[in-house]
């Protein structure tokens, strides 16, 4: 009888970080992890560490990186993190910090794509793509190409895409055509959607991309999870939308707090039963695939679209800062 027929749910919507992974020692596994300067990032950077793993944060701000840093050192002393400056506001900066981390010659176990915006100030990255497609999808793309090769030779390992039950309302449906998927999916500008919508379908792209990589990878015993991280979660992601914020707070009642949030990703990521549930989608420390949008988050037509289509984009942007470089020099 398989491990996978024998497991048993024993977390839920109330579950804190640290309980889902307590007794797990990860002492000698390099965690990857963005967006560990708010939200539940902290958290899941916070619950990894303090079982001993080494965990790197690839975050904009320096200074809010040293601060959790010596937060987490604070409670054990031995903590192993380090941090390295990466902007996902810039695939020039999320180049530069892969090739930097690439340098140490540190293995990866498992990467966790944690960071994204929610209607931010600004609309547009500085290459150019509505910001929360260029965030929340394509600087994560281009991490995930740049560390797959190692991710496979440190496998058995894991990638974990934060993604979001809204992706449902991405507003991409099956009876569209393939290039009217893309088109939604890829918005060349933030003025054809509502911020919501536009966030939505950047989750549908975390979806899409972690289904692919399962689809791919497995066979190298890449173990691949799409993480809901719960209704509500009280997070600082929504720290630009003033009308959020009031709604967060009237409803705190009723929603996770950040550690609860941060359950499912850290159950994912550090614990040794689920190592090889791959390829489902997550919610409340459970393969939940209630919410998901089947019909479009399982299109595998779409998923190997999508990845061509980011490759495109991303190689475009990388190519034309070389040729700007080497105009300079």
């Amino acid at each position: 009888m398989s491990t996978e027929s024998l497991r048993l749910r024993r977390f839920n919507s109330s579950t804190n970080a640290l309980a889902t992974i307590k007794g797990v020692n990860l002492a000698g596994k390099t965690f990857v992890i963005t967006g560990t300067t708010s939200g539940i990032g902290i958290e899941t950077a916070r619950s990894l560490a303090l079982n001993g793993a080494h965990v790197v944060m690839l975050n904009r701000s320096i200074r809010e990186s040293e601060k959790l840093k010596k937060k987490i050192i604070e409670e054990m002393f031995d903590a192993e993190i380090d941090i390295i400056e990466c902007d996902l506001n810039s695939l020039q900066s999320v180049k530069k910090a892969s090739t930097e981390f690439l340098s140490k010659k540190w293995p990866i176990d498992c990467l966790i794509l944690n960071a994204g915006v929610f209607n931010p100030a600004s609309k547009m990255t500085s290459d150019g793509f509505e910001s929360h497609f260029g965030i929340n999808h394509l600087a994560h793309f281009l991490l995930i190409r740049e560390f797959l090769p190692l991710i496979r030779q440190c496998a058995p390992s894991r990638i974990i895409l934060v993604s979001s039950i809204v992706h449902a309302q991405s507003g991409v449906t099956p009876e569209m055509t393939m290039e009217e998927k893309i088109k939604t999916l890829c918005p060349e500008s933030p003025n054809d959607a509502t911020w919501f919508r536009l966030y939505a379908r950047s989750k549908m792209c975390n979806m899409l991309i972690a289904f692919k990589l399962h689809r791919d990878e497995v066979q190298n015993e890449i173990s691949t999870y799409s993480v809901h991280p719960g209704n509500g979660v009280r997070t600082s992601i929504f720290r630009d939308s003033w009308l959020v914020r009031i709604a967060s707070i009237l409803s705190t009642p009723f929603t996770k707090n950040i550690s609860q949030g941060a359950a499912t990703t850290v159950y994912c990521a550090g614990h040794p039963e689920v190592r090889q549930v791959s390829g489902k989608y997550w919610d409340s420390c459970w393969d939940d695939e209630r919410g998901l949008y089947k019909e479009i988050a399982r299109d595998a037509e779409l998923q190997d679209a999508l990845w061509e289509q980011s490759n495109k984009l991303v190689d475009t942007i990388l190519n034309e800062s070389v040729k700007s470089c080497l105009f300079e020099c």
